[in-house]
């Protein structure tokens, strides 16, 4: 039997946020297990990739010496 309700969605975050702490934890784990199932969508790809580009700066710029990255003399 599938029920459908429309619930705003600040009603839900205020219905499972009194929720006990063990029902919340059990319905994270329901919830990721659903979304790791399921292929993404474009977005959400794009999405994932700029979160994993990292911005910080670079101290020095790197050597142009193989000698500086290698430690030995290209022998």
């Amino acid at each position: 039997m599938v029920v459908q309700l429309n619930i705003p969605y600040e009603t839900l975050v205020t219905l499972v946020e009194q929720l006990p702490a063990k029902q919340q934890q059990d319905l994270l784990v329901r919830l990721l297990q659903t979304t790791r199932t399921r292929p993404l969508s474009r977005e959400e790809k794009l999405a994932l990739f700029h979160a994993s580009i990292l911005s910080v700066p670079v101290n020095e710029a790197p050597s142009i010496r193989r000698e500086d990255w290698y430690d030995d003399d290209a022998r």
